[in-house]
């Protein structure tokens, strides 16, 4: 059920996701984000957190609610930081 009440669609163009992965995986998804920021085809944010955290809006318990996840320590408000940054360069 959280799966499909999850928030995912986004309507401004910009992708905006929470992943669980290692720290191998984490070094992976970083350097392959680094260089496509570096030959301009994106920007990007990044934040590390040990956990997540899931608030939950309910109208109704069968099938009008969702949930919004974030990570912890800052979330997406920390992985914001971190892109404004680098749109600020450009």
């Amino acid at each position: 059920m959280v799966v499909s009440n999850a928030d995912y669609r986004k309507f401004d163009g910009t992708l905006r996701e929470v992943l669980s992965g290692n720290a191998e995986q984490r070094q992976e998804l970083k350097q392959y984000l680094e260089e496509r920021y570096q030959r301009g085809e994106c920007f990007y944010g990044i934040h590390v957190s040990d956990s997540a955290l899931v608030t939950c809006m309910i109208n109704d318990y069968t099938d009008n609610h969702f949930h919004f996840i974030d990570g912890a320590d800052g979330g997406y408000a920390m992985a914001a930081t971190m892109l404004k940054q680098q749109l600020k360069t450009e």
